[in-house]
């Protein structure tokens, strides 16, 4: 029987096929997801709800709509496609859409879930290839996740 998560997962696939990169919006959408649920479990918040924010937090970028203003945009397109999967009720759809919608801004510091979404979107940024330099506007961040998780803090790249 599928959930929830596995039913808004199929529309984000269906999404990510019709998109011009497929490729990167898989990799990405999943591994912000994925550390979604991973600092979820570490901070003692909602799985589903982490990991919800994770696979849309840029459908905006996935639909073609992205721009400067992703975060905000990409918000808007999650409360409408999660209204219209009926599957999510109000109180849930604002920590995601407010997550989504802060997460480009990385130097403030919001609400859990949005903080979480940060995080993840760093962690996948510079996880991706241990090669790539750790840009300048996300370093601080990323130490501080790699000291909460008791890794090596030393900046790679």
């Amino acid at each position: 029987m599928e959930n929830r998560l596995e039913i808004l997962r199929t529309e984000i696939d269906k999404l990510i096929m019709s998109s011009p990169r497929p490729r990167n919006y898989f990799s990405h959408l999943y591994c912000v997801s994925h550390f979604c649920t991973l600092l979820a479990l570490r901070r003692s918040l909602n799985v589903e709800l982490a990991t919800t924010c994770g696979m849309l937090h840029d459908i905006a970028n996935v639909k073609g709509s992205g721009g400067d203003n992703h975060a905000l945009k990409g918000a808007e397109e999650s409360e409408e496609l999660l209204r219209t999967l009926n599957l999510y009720n109000d109180g849930e759809i604002k920590i995601i859409t407010t997550a989504i919608s802060r997460h480009s801004d990385k130097k403030a510091v919001h609400e859990p879930y949005d903080e979480l979404l940060k995080d993840a979107d760093v962690m996948s940024h510079c996880f991706y290839n241990h090669d790539f330099p750790v840009s300048e506007f996300e370093s601080e961040r990323y130490k501080q996740i790699l000291a909460e998780l008791g890794c090596n803090t030393a900046i790679h790249g």
